[in-house]
C-alpha cells in the first residue's frame, strides 16, 4: 500500500517523517515535504478499483534538534492500496517508502525521511551559529513482522541529499493491538548518526563562541544520538474515516546530550505530539 509519514521523530518525524518537524510552519512542511506517504506496493496505482486514502495531520514538538520550545506543524497525507487489501499497519513516524522486494511479512525498499533545519529565530540563544536548511534524507528501510499483525521491527538508514548531510539509522519496534474499531501500538525508538550528521546539529565553531558566550566550543562524534518510545491510538469510524493520535518521548544522549546547544540552550527531553484524520474511497476503472 503506497502510503504518502508523518515527521517524524524522527517526527513524529515524521512524522514525515519524522517525518516533519515539529518547528515546521505548515507552508515550509508542504514545500519540503509535500505529502505523508508509504509505497508498500506501486503496482497499486494502475489497478482498478484502488483505494485512495486523503487527510491531514496537525501536531507540535522541537522546534530544532534539542530544543527546549515548541512549533506547531500540519501536514497533508496521500495513500492508495489494492482493492482486495486490508487497511495495514503504520507508524506516523515512518519514512516515506516504496517497497521494492519481498511481501507480507518481509519488506525492503527506498525511503525518504525529512530532517529539519534550525535558525536564530528558532531560539535567538543560537546566535553565531551557521543556519542549517530543512532538507530530506534518502536510503533504504527493511521491515519484518515476527508476529503477523501484531509484532514489528524496523530500520531506516538514509544519507541526506547534500555530501555534508551525514548518514542517520532508525531502529524501531512496535507491538500492535486491535481491539474492536480501536488499534493501538508502543514501542520503543533508538537513533544512531555519523560524525556528520551530529557534526550539522550538535557542532559550536569556535567563531560561533566569540559572539554569543552562552556557547562553548563543541565537537560532536559519531555515535547513539537519541532512545525513546512512541504510542499511538486509531479508531475507525466506518470503513471510509479513520482518527488517530500520536505521542512520541525521545531523549538525547551520548555526544548529543553533551552539546552546549542542548545542555545551555535546549533539553536533552524531546515530546512530540499530534493527531489526523483519513478518509478512503475507491477510484471506478
Amino acid at each position: 500500500m503506497p502510503r504518502l509519514p508523518v515527521p517524524a521523530r524522527a517526527l513524529p518525524n515524521r512524522w514525515p517523517r519524522r517525518s516533519a518537524r515539529p518547528g515546521l510552519s505548515l507552508a515550509a512542511a508542504l514545500a519540503l515535504c509535500p505529502v505523508m506517504a508509504r509505497a508498500d506496493d506501486l503496482s497499486a496505482l494502475f489497478d482498478h478499483n484502488t483505494v485512495v486514502s486523503v487527510g491531514g495531520f496537525a501536531g507540535a514538538g522541537p522546534r530544532f534538534q534539542g530544543s527546549r520550545a515548541a512549533g506547531l506543524w500540519g501536514l497533508p497525507y496521500l495513500s492508495f492500496r489494492k482493492a482486495d487489501e486490508p487497511r495495514d499497519w503504520w507508524s506516523p513516524d515512518d519514512g516515506l517508502d516504496a517497497t521494492l522486494v519481498g511481501e507480507g511479512p518481509v519488506q525492503l525498499g527506498a525511503v525518504l525521511d525529512f530532517r529539519e533545519g534550525r535558525s536564530r529565530r528558532d531560539d535567538q540563544r543560537l546566535a553565531g551559529l551557521p543556519r542549517l536548511p530543512a532538507t530530506v534524507g534518502l536510503g533504504l528501510f527493511g521491515e519484518v513482522w515476527p508476529v503477523p499483525d501484531t509484532f514489528r521491527l524496523r530500520a531506516e538508514v538514509t544519507q541526506g541529499v547534500r555530501a555534508h548531510d551525514g548518514i542517520i539509522a532508525k531502529l524501531a519496534a512496535d507491538l500492535v493491538g486491535r481491539f474492536g474499531r480501536f488499534t493501538l501500538s508502543l514501542g520503543p525508538r533508538f537513533v544512531v548518526g555519523d560524525a556528520a550528521a551530529m557534526h550539522l546539529d550538535f557542532d559550536v565553531p569556535v567563531a560561533a563562541t566569540l559572539v554569543n558566550p552562552v556557547l562553548a566550543p563543541y565537537r560532536a562524534s559519531s555515535g547513539p544520538r537519541s532512545a525513546g518510545a512512541t504510542a499511538t491510538i486509531s479508531y475507525d469510524w466506518s470503513d471510509a474515516w479513520q482518527s488517530l493520535g500520536y505521542v512520541r518521548y525521545d531523549r538525547l544522549i551520548a555526544a548529543a546530550a553533551a552539546s552546549p546547544i542542548v545542555r545551555r540552550v535546549g533539553t536533552a527531553n524531546e515530546l512530540t505530539v499530534a493527531v489526523g484524520a483519513i478518509y478512503s474511497f475507491r477510484t471506478s476503472p
